[in-house]
């Protein structure tokens, strides 16, 4: 089998770069074209905006990405182009492909809601309908892109890579560097920082690594951390399993039942304390694989007994790892689905 890749591959604990690696090890040859390799110009910006103001204004490419596309087509023979939340991929390269290779399967898998107009772009939007598998992660949308064209779509689960979401070797130092009693990894939402406020001044102490908006609460309460940057690389990873309780929020404006994390904590030996959602609660068995709450009241009553009860936190944790190991969430197990839903049977 052979796979052409296409997506953001910025930094090791970039998800894209992951799916990459997922199809590597499973695919006899990936030839690989990277979408950001450059900064996003002035220029993006301002096309985006006016895409959101409702004006059909494509982004420009950011590492001429479509030329890439079209010179690895003409130069080799695909089975699958797997085009990872193809925004700046235009509708001319997806039939350039079909004429070229028309036995190829083109796939679009996004991890955003791409019903949302924040989340699409103009080559987006009027390239729906030439894929022949759209994946996504959000159950819920699966009727909203069969409106905007989408021939076929797949519902997966989020997923995690194995070669870099793992109970990785810590010590007392890198928990004075990175950890804390409960933390938090990611952007800035009102609902979340309202949530780590209401911890924080009940006496949790709560590290947040963060920036952009984050920096404003930096003075709210001795008991909450902001660091003001992210983490990245093995670090991130590390930072996961060193936060005695890890939490797990969902983005409110993608409307998400589960998110990256959702497998990246229990897969990196944390213990996560999620937010409750029936997917959720389908994939971990609450209070034995992963904790989860619906209000910031219990969010703070078994932050509270978790940390005073060591010993079934970390129970709790190992029984989530092995959840992902058994139930195969990983990157290969679901582009196996993907691949058996586009007819290769062997895998």
């Amino acid at each position: 089998m052979r796979v052409l890749s296409v997506g953001s591959f910025s930094r090791l604990s970039n998800t894209c770069l992951h799916r990459t690696w997922a199809l590597k090890s499973i695919a006899d040859h990936v030839d690989e074209v990277n979408t950001t390799s450059c900064p996003a110009t002035l220029w993006y910006r301002i096309a985006y905006h006016l895409f959101l103001w409702g004006l059909p204004v494509p982004i420009p490419q950011n590492n001429s990405e479509n030329d890439v596309i079209k010179r690895l087509v003409d130069e080799n023979a695909y089975d699958i182009v797997w085009i990872d939340k193809g925004n700046s991929i235009a509708p001319e390269t997806i039939r350039y492909i079909r004429t070229k290779q028309p036995s190829a399967k083109i796939v679009s898998y996004s991890p955003d809601n791409m019903a949302l107009r924040h989340n699409q772009s103009q080559q987006f939007v009027e390239s729906i309908p030439l894929y022949d598998l759209h994946v996504t992660t959000k159950s819920y949308i699966i009727d909203d892109l069969k409106r905007l064209g989408a021939k076929q779509v797949m519902f997966v689960n989020k997923s995690y890579a194995k070669e870099f979401h793992y109970p990785r070797e810590v010590d007392e130092a890198d928990y004075e560097r990175l950890g804390e009693d409960v933390g938090f990894i990611g952007a800035w939402e009102e609902e979340r920082c309202r949530s780590m406020i209401y911890l924080a001044t009940h006496g949790i102490r709560v590290r947040v690594w963060g920036g952009g908006k984050w920096n404003d609460y930096r003075d709210v309460s001795p008991n909450l951390r902001i660091e003001g940057r992210y983490l990245f690389d093995e670090d991130y990873s590390k930072a996961l399993r060193l936060f005695k309780i890890s939490l797990c929020f969902l983005r409110k404006m993608n409307y998400d039942q589960q998110t990256s994390r959702t497998m990246e904590i229990p897969a990196s030996g944390g213990f996560m304390l999620a937010e409750r959602t029936s997917e959720h609660q389908s994939l971990f068995r609450e209070g034995e694989e992963a904790e989860f709450f619906s209000s910031d009241e219990e969010l703070l009553e078994k932050c509270r007994y978790y940390l005073a009860t060591p010993a079934e936190r970390e129970r709790i944790a190992q029984a989530g790892t092995r959840r992902c190991l058994e139930s195969d969430y990983s990157n290969e197990g679901m582009v196996r689905r993907v691949l058996r839903e586009l007819g290769f049977e062997k895998f």
